[in-house]
């Protein structure tokens, strides 16, 4: 279960601290935040290794495997060395009597699989909250930069029922000399208790570090118009941009203060125009999925009896799960999706004890179509749990406001509900979106079937 604290962690990693006591052999940029982690996560680590940096990526969760949530050098680490070294972070926990939670387990698996590829820099992500997440165990001198995305309210049962004190536990990441860079749209609420926190850990401005590059922000506003990115994917990309820049800086000045000269490919020498910029911003992408994301939908997935049109439909994937994401995903599906009809056909399946009905009127329109479904069960967190189908289709006829086609998918089978808003939207769009781990099962069964078809009849 869910059990927040660093005794477990740092008993956990000991043996790691003790062999390092002072600064791990790798750096890291901590990111904490309720949206736009992991994609903020993606672009630093795709632009640090493309200035040369060897770099590691914890994230969280995991979508498709467990251990997808580790990547080393831009690839998911292998099965064999994920699950040989989280044996062994296993068994001292046994020996040992930590009682570590599955999360603590894989963060020390993280940072042993760091060591051991001996990695320049790793990209850490918080599971939830940040003053008590187990990577929190990183110490001021392990930390190269503090990263604060998007603040919203989530998970308030383990951080605190108004935003100020969600705030608080993210900006719990923060340590005196490291600076910090933030998503400057947070709400005014999530900035004053940032600055209350820097003032109190010393620093000299009482706020976030801020990085004025003039000619790095017209390069990205020319890469956001290449890319036609959404607004909230524009400030994830500025947030990474900013943490990215400063984090190679420092990385520049540790070399310089050891005597060595900064690597060849440091910033100031790789190439920075505004098409490369936007081909890591694409490689990033790729390399986290399920964030407005298109995808074509398997022949398999797919009714008889489709025109031509339709067996070639394809779908929009996003892991919006909360009221916050809701509105960027809404915003986004509004300006771009939504044809001459206005109609979207949803695919939806939402997390247990979330704010489900927030989200479904932020989401829909009157004249949407939803099929409901329930994710399956999620490896090494058994106590993540789908809402049943046919109760939330129950709460979108109740409190929604669509007055289109609202159907529970036969026994919550995602893949029924795929085919099933097929059916039912004919030529029109179709949205699947919820939870992240409703991308994982989809994204799962697309991968299954991809290898079916490979290994034919």
């Amino acid at each position: 279960m869910i059990n927040l604290g660093l005794q477990r962690i740092s008993a956990l990693l000991n043996p790691l601290f003790t062999t390092y006591p002072n600064t791990l052999p790798w750096k890291a940029i901590h990111i904490a935040g309720t949206n736009g982690k992991g994609s903020i996560a993606s672009l630093i680590s795709t632009f640090l290794s493309d200035s040369g940096y060897s770099v590691g990526r914890f994230t969280s969760p995991h979508l498709i495997d467990r251990w997808d949530c580790i990547t080393l050098n831009q690839r998911v680490v292998e099965r064999e060395r994920f699950l040989a070294a989280e044996a062994k972070v296993r068994q001292r926990s046994e020996s040992d009597n930590v009682g570590a939670s599955e999360f603590e387990l894989l963060t020390a698996t993280a940072f042993e699989l760091f060591t051991d590829e001996k990695v320049d820099v790793a990209v850490v992500e918080c599971g939830l909250g940040g003053r008590l997440d187990a990577t929190n165990v990183l110490r001021q001198g392990d930390v190269l930069v503090s990263v604060l995305a998007k603040v919203g309210l989530d998970h308030t049962e383990f951080l605190g029922d108004t935003i100020e004190k969600v705030a608080r536990e993210k900006t719990g990441i923060f340590k005196a000399g490291v600076p910090v860079v933030v998503d400057g749209s947070n709400a005014p609420e999530v900035l004053d208790v940032l600055r209350e926190r820097m003032a109190a850990l010393g620093s000299s401005e009482g706020g976030p570090f801020v990085l004025d590059e003039q000619q790095s922000s017209v390069l990205l506003s020319k890469s956001v118009a290449r890319l036609g990115l959404a607004k909230h994917q524009e400030q994830n990309l500025r947030t990474a941009w900013t943490a990215y820049c400063l984090a190679e800086q420092r990385m520049a000045d540790l070399k310089s203060q050891d005597g060595a000269e900064p690597g060849i490919n440091s910033m100031h020498n790789v190439d920075r125009t505004e098409k490369k910029i936007s081909e890591l911003i694409r490689l990033a992408q790729t390399s986290l999925r399920g964030r407005l994301e298109w995808l074509t939908i398997p022949a398999h997935f797919l009714p008889s009896g489709l025109d031509d049109r339709q067996t070639q439909a394809k779908f929009l994937l996003d892991g919006a799960h909360n009221p916050q994401s809701a509105h960027a995903l809404a915003s986004y599906v509004d300006t771009n999706v939504r044809g001459t009809s206005g109609q979207v056909t949803w695919v939806l399946a939402v997390k247990n004890g979330k704010e489900v009905r927030k989200i479904l009127s932020i989401l829909l329109r009157p004249e949407d179509n939803v099929v409901t479904c329930s994710f399956g069960p999620v490896d090494g967190m058994p106590w993540v749990k789908s809402m049943d189908a046919v109760a939330l289709a129950e709460i979108v006829t109740e409190s929604s406001p669509a007055a289109g086609i609202v159907e529970a998918a036969e026994s919550g089978s995602v893949k029924a509900a795929i085919t099933k808003a097929v059916k039912i939207a004919g030529q029109g769009p179709i949205c699947i979106a919820g939870s992240l781990y409703l991308v994982g099962d989809v994204l799962r069964m697309m991968r299954d079937a991809e290898e079916a078809a490979k290994e034919g009849p």
